[in-house]
């Protein structure tokens, strides 16, 4: 499995069968993509930094709400979670997507704006590889997603969403690392990932942004 990041929290994922786009989005949010191509896209907000679908070529199977869904050899999962906005009262609903791919499971909590409730924990857990932005505008801040991250006990730790602005980033990315307190890997343009190369460490790898 391949994974880049393209850029805010949109990522892309190629396995032997299949190409996968997660939240992809437009220029506003200060990345471009350049067109990704997919053929499923997972969308976890209603927003269109999370849901720019015409910016991937080809004709993807679009997945933007819960469910069980099975394409190309991917199986994927769908969690309801919310977005909650500074009007309390009007939480926005968004999705975790669990993946299964070549005997990998992959975590991506671009939905997740807060604690996670305890059936989001059991079935979030365990993961090899979990994606989680670290510092989107009303995100969870560096902390809370470390803390997330540790209690949900993943093999391999991607952390996205982080300011391009490089004392912004160096922040960031400082403070979510001192507060997981695991090895860093060396970031890289495209992280290649096999079951065999997980192992039993947990790490972090960080990957440069494409957009």
């Amino acid at each position: 499995m391949d994974i880049t990041w393209l850029g805010y929290s949109a990522m892309r994922l190629r396995t032997r069968n299949a190409a996968i786009v997660i939240d992809p989005t437009d220029k506003s949010s200060g990345v471009d993509m350049a067109r990704p191509t997919g053929d499923i896209v997972l969308i976890s907000r209603d927003h269109i930094h999370h849901n720019f679908v015409n910016g991937v070529k080809g004709t993807p199977f679009v997945v933007s709400g819960p469910g069980e869904y099975e394409v190309g050899g991917v199986q994927i999962q769908g969690i309801r979670s919310r977005w909650v906005t500074s009007q309390e009262d009007l939480p926005e609903p968004t999705t975790l997507y669990i993946l299964q791919a070549e005997d990998m499971k992959v975590v991506y909590l671009g939905g997740l704006n807060e604690n996670p409730d305890p059936r989001q924990i059991q079935v979030c857990s365990n993961a090899d590889i979990l994606i989680v932005p670290i510092a989107l505008t009303d995100g969870l801040n560096p902390q809370d997603s470390a803390r997330i991250a540790r209690s949900l006990e993943p093999k391999i730790v991607i952390p996205v969403g982080y300011p391009d602005e490089q004392k912004k980033k160096d922040d960031a990315l400082l403070s979510f690392i001192g507060e997981m307190g695991v090895d860093v890997e060396e970031a890289v343009q495209r992280l290649n990932l096999q079951r065999r190369s997980i192992g039993d460490k947990n790490r972090i790898a960080l990957l440069h942004s494409r957009g």
